[in-house]
């Protein structure tokens, strides 16, 4: 009588080769994470009207509250990491199919994501040095702008009372009492602009410390010296009686400075940029939907230029 036996050997073999196959299926997922990719975006290649709305990277940024470019380049991240994940998971179902196991899909998925960090790990480097250098060119970028103008030394003027209202002073030993205090603002401008100044007024004496709502101004400046004056009323100041000398009282003035450029001038110095990558530009653009409009050309972005705490 015929007896069935299993051979441990064959049987160990065959699961090693199992194993192996599992292991080196997970170099399917650079096919399939691609042609994932490739699908999702093939309506954006064929239909030019998709609302931006639509658009994955865009989604992303929202959930996240993401801004900039720099949160473009991490929603960027996130997308590519969702596209992986998928990438992974149905090459892992194509092991499931192959093997008839959930053992070997799960060594299939695992060995698919330890096979993209030996790539990510050599080419990280290079991935690493070009992210550094667009950092380091978009600080520079921003902090070109402080170049534009420098804040002098700060003055003020107090404007009294009309002597038709009966003001009673009611801290005489601060000196007399105004009713507008002007903080004023030289600026010396190399780039000429719309500049946008940011004044707050506060004092540290007594029952008169007190902080000032944040006033501002915006002006056209040209190049050269300028002088910009940012107005407070008592009756906006947070129900101050009025304005005493600022050297009587501790005045100390919070000035900061911001030049409006406009989206135009923005783009062309990303654009400009030879530091940057032009993919990353390109891709931006055409994210943001720049790419297809024209750059408004009214000055609304500010751009920091500079801040100074006057003490009087």
């Amino acid at each position: 009588m015929p007896t069935s036996y299993s051979n441990p050997i064959s049987d160990n073999r065959r699961s090693k080769k199992n194993l192996l196959g599992a292991i080196f299926l997970g170099l399917l997922t650079f096919v399939i994470t691609p042609l994932v990719a490739f699908i999702l975006t093939i309506p954006f290649f064929f239909i030019d009207q998709i609302p931006e709305s639509f658009n994955p990277i865009v989604i992303i940024a929202g959930i996240f509250g993401l801004n900039e470019l720099g949160g473009f380049f991490l929603a960027q991240f996130i997308f590519i990491l969702l596209l992986t994940l998928i990438g992974n998971f149905i090459t892992a179902i194509i092991s499931w199919f192959i093997n008839g196991s959930r053992k070997m899909a799960a060594i299939t998925f695992f060995s698919a994501f330890f096979f993209q960090f030996i790539v990510v790990a050599f080419t990280i480097p290079s991935t690493m040095e070009q992210s550094l250098k667009t950092i380091e060119s978009g600080i520079e970028a921003e902090k070109s702008y402080q170049q534009f103008a420098e804040i002098g030394d700060i003055g003020y003027e107090i404007q009294p009372y009309p002597a038709s209202v009966p003001i009673g002073n009611t801290f005489p030993e601060y000196g007399p009492m105004g009713e507008k205090l002007q903080v004023i603002v030289p600026i010396s401008v190399d780039q000429e602009g719309t500049y946008l100044v940011t004044a707050q007024y506060r004092t540290s004496k007594g029952r008169l410390k007190s902080n000032t709502p944040i006033n501002n101004t915006t002006q056209y400046l040209s190049a050269g010296d300028n002088v910009v004056r940012v107005e407070f009323n008592a009756n906006e100041s947070g129900g101050s009686y009025g304005f005493w000398s600022p050297s009587y009282v501790g005045g100390t003035a919070q000035i900061q400075l911001f030049y409006l450029a406009s989206e135009k001038e923005v783009l062309d110095k990303i654009t400009s940029n030879q530091a940057l990558d032009k993919r990353i530009i390109e891709r931006f653009l055409e994210d943001e939907g720049l790419d297809r409009r024209a750059a408004q050309t009214e000055p609304t972005v500010n751009k920091f230029v500079g801040r100074k705490i006057f003490e009087f």
